[in-house]
C-alpha cells in the first residue's frame, strides 16, 4: 500500500492589463505564500490583457488543469484579476466548487483551500457565487428598467437600422412594387445580408412574414 502523501499543486493566476506593467509584485507575494505553506506551485501569467477579455490564454490553460485535476488550489492577487465580470466570476466559482478546487486570495481574506472537504469552504465559495450572481441579476433589471423608461419617452433602445436614406427609400418603392419578394432576392438588389433584409422587410411590410 503506498502512503506517500503527494503535495498541493496550486495555481498562481497573474494578470495585468497593459504591456507596461508587471506582474513581479503579484508572482512574489503569492510565490511565497505557496512556499509558506509548502505548496507545489505553478505560475500562469496573462501579460497586457484586459479583465473584460473574454479570451485569455493563461486562464484558459489554467481551467482546464482544473478540470482535469492537476491543480487543487488557485491562488490570486484579487478577485478581479481572475473574473472579467460577475457572471464570469460565478461561472469559474462553479467550476472550481465542481472540481474540489480551494481558491486564496490573501489580500481580500478569501481562503477555500480545504475544498468541499471542509463544509465552511464549501459555503465561503457558494457565497462568493450567489453575491456574483446576484450583482448580475441587479445590473440586468436595471438595464430592463432603464430601457422601459426610455420606450416611454419614445426614444428607441433597439438594434438601429443599418439600411438608411435613399436605399431604404429604394427598398420601399421595390417591395410597394413587390411585396411578394423573398429575403435573398431583396438582400441581392440592396447588397445587404439576408438578416439585415428580414427586418428591414418586416418594418417596412409588418403584415409579411418569411415562411
Amino acid at each position: 500500500m503506498n502512503d506517500t502523501i503527494h503535495p498541493t499543486q496550486v495555481g498562481i493566476y497573474v494578470r495585468v492589463s497593459t504591456e507596461d506593467q508587471d506582474t513581479e509584485l503579484q508572482e512574489r507575494e503569492l510565490v511565497a505564500e505557496a512556499k509558506k505553506r509548502g505548496w507545489v506551485h505553478f505560475v500562469y501569467k496573462d501579460q497586457g490583457i484586459s479583465g473584460a477579455k473574454f479570451n485569455r490564454p493563461m486562464l484558459n490553460t489554467l481551467l482546464t488543469h482544473i478540470r482535469e485535476g492537476r491543480i487543487q488550489v488557485v491562488l490570486a492577487w484579487k478577485l478581479d484579476r481572475i473574473g472579467r465580470s460577475t457572471q464570469h466570476l460565478a461561472e469559474i466559482i462553479n467550476i472550481l466548487l465542481e472540481r474540489n478546487c480551494g481558491l486564496v486570495v490573501p489580500s481580500q481574506g478569501i481562503d477555500t483551500s480545504a475544498g468541499s472537504i471542509n463544509p465552511a469552504s464549501k459555503l465561503q465559495l457558494n457565497v462568493l457565487a450567489a453575491v456574483a450572481e446576484f450583482e448580475r441579476d441587479l445590473i440586468r433589471e436595471r438595464t430592463k428598467a432603464g430601457m422601459k423608461v426610455a420606450k416611454d419617452r419614445g426614444v428607441h433602445c433597439g438594434r438601429p437600422s443599418v439600411v438608411r436614406g435613399e436605399k431604404r427609400e429604394f427598398a420601399k418603392a421595390l417591395l410597394a412594387q413587390h411585396p411578394e419578394m423573398g429575403i435573398r432576392e431583396l438582400a441581392r438588389h440592396l447588397g445587404i445580408n439576408p438578416g439585415t433584409a428580414l427586418r428591414l422587410k418586416n418594418k417596412l411590410l409588418p403584415s409579411t412574414s418569411e415562411s
